[in-house]
């Protein structure tokens, strides 16, 4: 038999972090209009537009993707939980039945 050893600290660290990550690209458009006037030169000031137009498409893939996999990452979390509470009752449960009286 195979041991499986998941580290229930990690993955709730992960999935707290991620949280953290997708908050801050859900609200980087904020900081992109607050920047705005500050370029000067109408030259830049139009390069950084199609610079941020660019990102604001980057960002939302990357966001999909960091949604994603914080899902996943707390989906896997409560399933090793869930898994780990309904091992614990099989096993107590075996470890009862085996006993004889008297004991």
């Amino acid at each position: 038999m195979t041991d499986l050893t998941v580290d229930d600290d990690l993955l709730k660290k992960s999935a707290k972090a991620l949280k953290k990550i997708q908050y801050e690209f859900e609200h980087t458009e904020k900081h992109q209009k607050d920047l705005r006037g500050i370029w000067g030169s109408s030259h830049i000031t139009s390069a950084m537009d199609a610079f941020a137009d660019n990102w604001d498409y980057r960002r939302k893939q990357l966001l999909g993707g960091i949604k994603g996999v914080g899902e996943l990452t707390e989906e896997c979390h409560k399933a090793f939980k869930d898994l780990d509470r309904e091992l614990e009752k099989s096993t107590k449960g075996k470890s009862k039945a085996r006993k004889g009286p008297g004991e």
